[in-house]
């Protein structure tokens, strides 16, 4: 029987070997087959695209999903580089930071620091950004195959960067992380089960998770939103660190708290609407009563 996680883990281990302005140049070629091709990929991203971008022309948002797919493959190719490469080689990619004043002023407080990094340019390099000033525990979902898991937590971890699953005891391990004034990594734009309520992004309701709130509020750590922008033909990434409206995600409405989480999203997106993850189901759990989008 074939064993998937060596065939996923082998298959990443040959593209860390392909310099990344290459791998750029599939990504152009293989995001315009997913483009021109019947496929369930474009179609959700499509969607998406119709539902948060109503007032863009059908030409508009044809051009938005081209690019948008050739980002996206660009992102699934780069993780043999990110999950690979030793971090001095990684650090050269490096190309700087806007808004490390607010990074700053962040830690000035002396709490932890909740950062939100939404599936924005290549979220893998912010873990990059962060082992240079300090600890991160970053909540993810394990993958289902066991022996990629561990692959998975081991390649994350050259980057000084602790893994807590999507469990109660994960949810543990970020309390305990910010109450010694370190750093939590959290994807803010995933469907949180059941665990959620619905809020506004880009105007539609979509399930939002209440967990940075109830971090925030429990341990007083500060709020701050985070992407790495990819450039052009495999150049490196730019860090773009933004502060948020922690009053409003402190709100004691949830809906409120996450509307104001989900408008900080938006912001981010609309500075880089083609390197978002629009392939995603984000709108996938509906109200009761209402049609599904896919």
């Amino acid at each position: 029987m074939l064993n998937k996680s060596k065939i996923i883990i082998n298959g990443l281990r040959i593209l860390s070997w392909i310099p990344l302005p290459v791998l750029y140049v599939f990504s152009l070629v293989i995001g315009s087959l997913i483009y021109w091709l019947p496929n369930k990929m474009s179609k959700v991203a499509a969607k998406n695209l119709e539902l948060c971008f109503p007032e863009l022309s059908t030409k508009e948002r044809n051009h938005l999903l081209h690019q948008s797919l050739r980002q996206s493959v660009n992102t699934t190719l780069e993780m043999g580089a990110m999950w690979f490469w030793p971090i001095e080689r990684l650090n050269r990619l490096d190309k700087g930071v806007i808004g490390h004043e607010v990074w700053q002023e962040a830690y000035q407080h002396g709490k932890g620091v909740i950062a939100l990094t939404p599936h924005i340019g290549q979220w893998e390099f912010l873990g990059l950004f962060a082992q240079k000033y300090v600890a991160m525990t970053s909540l993810y979902r394990p993958p289902r195959l066991a022996d990629f898991d561990e692959f998975l937590v081991n390649a994350r971890r050259r980057m000084d960067n602790t893994l807590a699953p999507t469990t109660p005891l994960g949810v543990r391990m970020l309390y305990g992380s910010l109450r010694k004034g370190k750093m939590a990594g959290i994807l803010p734009d995933q469907d949180p089960g059941n665990g959620g309520v619905f809020a506004p992004f880009f105007g539609i309701e979509a399930n939002t998770m209440t967990l940075i709130t109830k971090l925030a509020e429990r341990t007083h750590s500060s709020i701050i939103i985070a992407y790495a922008e990819r450039l052009s033909w495999g150049r490196g990434y730019i860090t773009h660190i933004h502060a948020v409206d922690s009053e409003g995600i402190l709100n004691p409405d949830p809906v409120l708290a996450a509307g104001a989480l989900n408008k900080a999203i938006e912001v981010c997106i609309r500075e880089q609407p083609t390197q978002y993850q629009w392939i995603y189901k984000r709108f996938k759990k509906r109200p009761a009563g209402e049609d599904k989008f896919y």
